[in-house]
């Protein structure tokens, strides 16, 4: 519904979230007013950052095994994952595979756990463990841990792709010239950039 309100005031509509709204038809709507329909879901926290390490392991020639991970906290957003929301199944396939497609190796073992904790509120907490063959076969394990809000992680790409999609609609850009160039935002690029890459490097190359 705010999307198609948006399309129809002329104004672009970015999708931050896991549900499913950038169809073909908004896209034609939004580009017909001369604006943009993005998404979706943010590449905000986790998988921001699991997006680089995984290229950086690659470029220093580990050979990835595992990434195993975990994330809890107590948002709608995390409540929808944890509890079997229609856009589970996708998110968590989504997760997966960001980081996956990466690597060169489609056999890496790799796991992604949500838990719903309502205590915690926004403040997202997750670990990410990725164990890797290093050189004369030696393991390399690399752990992180993060704590932040997840409005605070998503609210500068809100206000970036703001800004981006407010010079593109001023020099009327093509649509999918847009879509390639803000694709690094999402987990999921659709519409106009679905089937773009997932990794920086090969968005920003």
């Amino acid at each position: 519904l705010y999307a198609v309100a948006a399309a129809l005031e002329g104004c672009s509509f970015v999708n931050g979230g896991s549900q499913d709204t950038v169809a073909p038809g908004l896209c034609e709507l939004a580009e017909r007013r001369g604006a943009y329909a993005l998404g979706t879901d943010f590449k905000a926290g986790q998988t921001k950052f699991k997006t680089a390490a995984v290229e950086y392991l690659e470029a220093n020639a580990f050979k990835v095994k595992v990434v195993a991970s975990s994330n809890h906290l107590g948002n709608n957003d995390m409540k929808n994952l944890a509890e079997g929301a229609p856009t589970q199944s996708r998110t968590r396939a989504a997760k997966l595979r960001v980081k996956t497609k990466v690597f060169a190796d489609p056999d890496i073992d790799h796991h992604v756990a949500v838990q719903y904790a309502p205590f915690i509120g926004d403040e997202k907490r997750d670990f990410v463990e990725y164990t890797s063959e290093a050189f004369l076969s030696q393991l390399h394990t690399m752990a992180t841990y993060t704590r932040c809000s997840d409005s605070v992680l998503c609210a500068p790409l809100y206000i970036d792709a703001c800004c981006l999609l407010e010079f593109f609609a001023s020099r009327r850009t093509d649509a999918a010239a847009v879509a390639a160039a803000t694709a690094y935002l999402f987990k999921v690029p659709e519409g106009r950039c679905a089937g773009a890459a997932e990794g920086f490097f090969a968005q920003l190359g």
